[in-house]
């Protein structure tokens, strides 16, 4: 008797928590669609996620903030006006401040400052943009909609869609008494996700969150590499599963028409180590396609697309085993 539609979403659902061997998984040539196809849709949005996985994209990626309500909710940037409309709704002009984060003054709207159902209110993307009749105007994120979005994913696909959490100045949330560690890892076990091998990433580029999830989960983890000279790989191995450094550490650009690989990929390997390059929005497909075939296991950038077409250039489907 052949399996049921609702037989195969169970597989399929399955399969995309299920722990699968890590060596595969870590060697994977992944795609990471960071806030979603942001070319196509405002960032961190349903739209955009939905557009990255049609895109081709494994992963979805998640920079999170918490709302004062205590709610994970998915913003590159905890200062609202940037990417929504809140600087034009007169009801919250009152809530205009200036703080301290990461040692540099900042002034504006914070998520922090808002519950989640205010910060559902906000409408996400350019001010003014022109909308389809009867289009649902494009809202902020929980985390938990974005892990939604994932299986769902997964189900419409039937292939493994994953989760990539970034948690961007954690010491500022600690500070506010609402930390991004415990809410990230209850989340995680609450999703199934609670597994080394299980669809679900975390990186920072802060240390310390790296390691209270070594306390509080299974989980992944990715230590995001700045602009120093020199990396301490067994450092970083102490802290993560992997590195993530810009593109340009891995990939020499010195003769733009003919760029190489670096021996970073091999180093990070040799000491442990997974590689996701960071790709900045500026970077053309040519660097991409390099760092794919210089072995770098995921390669994270705005443009999904561009990413998918880089990959589908220098991989085979015999190799790309999720």
């Amino acid at each position: 008797m052949p399996p049921s539609r609702r037989d195969v979403s169970t597989l399929v659902f399955a399969a995309a928590l299920a722990p699968i061997p890590a060596r595969a998984q870590l060697r994977e040539p992944l795609v990471i669609a960071r806030g979603g196809a942001v070319g196509d849709a405002p960032e961190a949005t349903l739209g955009a996620y939905d557009q990255a996985i049609r895109d081709g994209a494994d992963f979805l990626e998640a920079t999170l903030a918490v709302s004062k309500d205590g709610v994970l909710v998915v913003r590159r940037d905890n200062e609202l006006s940037i990417t929504t409309d809140i600087a034009t709704r007169a009801e919250f002009s009152g809530r205009r401040a200036t703080r301290m984060i990461g040692g540099v003054g900042r002034s504006g709207w914070f998520a922090e400052d808002f519950t989640l159902a205010e910060l559902k209110t906000l409408i996400c993307g350019p001010v003014g943009a022109r909308r389809g009749r009867g289009e649902t105007p494009p809202a902020i994120l929980t985390f938990q909609e974005v892990i939604d979005t994932a299986r769902v994913g997964c189900v419409r696909t039937a292939r493994v869609i994953g989760v990539y959490a970034a948690l961007p100045q954690p010491a500022y949330f600690a500070g506010l008494g609402l930390a991004l560690e415990p809410r990230v890892a209850e989340a995680i076990r609450k999703g199934g996700y609670d597994a080394l091998a299980a669809a679900m990433i975390v990186i920072s580029a802060d240390r310390e969150p790296l390691r209270a999830l070594t306390r509080l989960t299974r989980v992944r983890r990715v230590l995001r590499l700045g602009s120093e000279t020199t990396v301490d790989l067994a450092g970083a191995r102490a802290v993560a599963h992997g590195v993530a450094p810009d593109l340009t550490r891995i990939v020499d650009a010195t003769t733009p028409r003919r760029p190489t690989a670096t021996t970073f990929v091999a180093q990070a390997h040799a000491a442990g180590l997974f590689v996701h390059a960071w790709a900045a929005p500026a970077d053309p497909q040519a660097l991409m396609e390099t760092a794919y075939a210089g072995g770098v296991d995921a390669v994270s950038a705005d443009l999904s697309r561009v990413a998918v077409k880089a990959r589908a250039k220098t991989t085979t489907s015999e190799n790309r085993e999720t």
